[in-house]
C-alpha cells in the first residue's frame, strides 16, 4: 500500500492538509480503530470522494499523517555543529529546542509515542518503518549533540546510553503531559540536564576510571 501518486493544485493542497489535521487530530484523541474515514470527513469538513482521491483509503491517511509530522517535527529542530559554551549551557538550549518543537506537535508525538508500543496493523508495516525512522533519527541527533556538549566520540557507547536515556525520559514526560494537565514538559524535564552529568561521570568512571571524567 502506498499513498496516491496525486499531484494536488493550490485547493487541493488545502483540501489535503484539512484532512490530514483532521485525521491527526482524531486519532491522537480516539486511536487509530475509532477514526473512522466519516469521522475524519466530518471534522475536515472535505467530501468523501476527495479523501479516496489523494488517500486511496485509511491506511492511506495514516501513512501521510506520519510522514508528514516526521517531516515537520525535524524541521524544528536545528542541528548545531559545535557548543554552545560548557556542557550544561549547550545541553539546555538542546533541550529547551525539543521542548518547544514537542509543544507545537503535540498530536503527532502521542501519535509516534503510541504506535512504537503498539504498532497498527495498517499500512503493510510502512507506518512502523516511519516510527522507526523517527526514532531513529531522534537517536542520531541526541547522540551528536550530547557528543558536541562532552566533547566525546558520538559512537562510543556512553554516548549512545545517554541519548537512549533522554528519549526514554521524553517519552515518559510526552505521555505523562498528555494524563496530567497540572505539569508540562519544561517542568518534567528541567533535571535532565543535571542527570545526564551525573549518569555521564558514573558511566565513565566504570569504563575509563577518573580521565574520563574530563570533558565536563
Amino acid at each position: 500500500m502506498a499513498v496516491h501518486d496525486v499531484t494536488p493544485n493550490r485547493r487541493g493542497v488545502k483540501s489535503r492538509e484539512l484532512v490530514l489535521d483532521a485525521a491527526e487530530r482524531v486519532m491522537a484523541a480516539h486511536g487509530f480503530e475509532a477514526a473512522t474515514l466519516a469521522r475524519v470527513v466530518g471534522e475536515a469538513g472535505i467530501p468523501m470522494s476527495s479523501v479516496y482521491h489523494y488517500f486511496g483509503s485509511k491506511d492511506g491517511i495514516l501513512l501521510a499523517v506520519m510522514e508528514r509530522g516526521a517531516g515537520r517535527f525535524f524541521a524544528d529542530l536545528p542541528e548545531w555543529d559545535g557548543p554552545a559554551g560548557r556542557p550544561a549551557a549547550h545541553l539546555a538550549m538542546v533541550l529547551s529546542t525539543a521542548v518547544r518543537a514537542l509543544e507545537r506537535h503535540p498530536n503527532f508525538l502521542r501519535l509516534l509515542i503510541v504506535f512504537a508500543a503498539q504498532p497498527p496493523a495498517a499500512g503493510d508495516g510502512q507506518v512502523q518503518e516511519v516510527v522507526g525512522r523517527v526514532r531513529g533519527q531522534a537517536l542520531r541527533r541526541l547522540r551528536g549533540q550530547i557528543a558536541i556538549a562532552f566533547g566525546d566520540d558520538p559512537d562510543s557507547p556512553t554516548t549512545d546510553q545517554l541519548a537512549r536515556f533522554t528519549l526514554a525520559a521524553i517519552d515518559g514526560a510526552v505521555v505523562a503531559v498528555q494524563t496530567d494537565p497540572g505539569v508540562t514538559l519544561e517542568q518534567l524535564l528541567h533535571p535532565l540536564v543535571p542527570s545526564l552529568a551525573a549518569s555521564r561521570r558514573e558511566l565513565m568512571a566504570k569504563t575509563d576510571g577518573p580521565a574520563g571524567q574530563a570533558g565536563e
